[in-house]
Parts: C-alpha cells; structure tokens; sequence
C-alpha cells in the first residue's frame, strides 16, 4: 500500500510527510512524539500513518506476467 496523497476522511494533504515521519520512528522517536511534531492533529490523518503497512517489498518476490 502506498501512503494517500490526501486523507480520506479530511482531504488534508499528508503524503510529503510520510517520509520525515518514517525517519523519526527510525531513529527512535515515539510514534506519538513524531506525529505531534510533524503537525498532525486530526485522528482521521493520524490513522493514515499508523495503519500504513509497507507491501511492496512483499508483492515484488512474485512472479511478474
């Protein structure tokens, strides 16, 4: 699954934020403490970022037609 540009409940944009927010779970920063500093308040955005699962990785070891 690839992050949304927009959220789906609100409309606000979030994808430009998916990549600083992925840095700072990386490096250690609490999910929590991330999404407060990056300025995502709503629950309906904050549920884009904690829901989002990397599939990628996974599709990509099948057999392509």
């Amino acid at each position: 699954m690839i992050i949304p540009i927009r959220c789906w409940s609100c409309g606000k944009p979030i994808a430009q934020l998916h990549k600083k927010f992925k840095e700072m779970v990386e490096s250690g920063k609490p999910h929590k403490e991330a999404l407060d500093e990056l300025g995502i308040e709503r629950y309906c955005c904050r549920v884009q970022f904690m829901g989002h699962t990397e599939t990628l990785p996974l599709v990509n070891k099948f057999k392509k037609f």
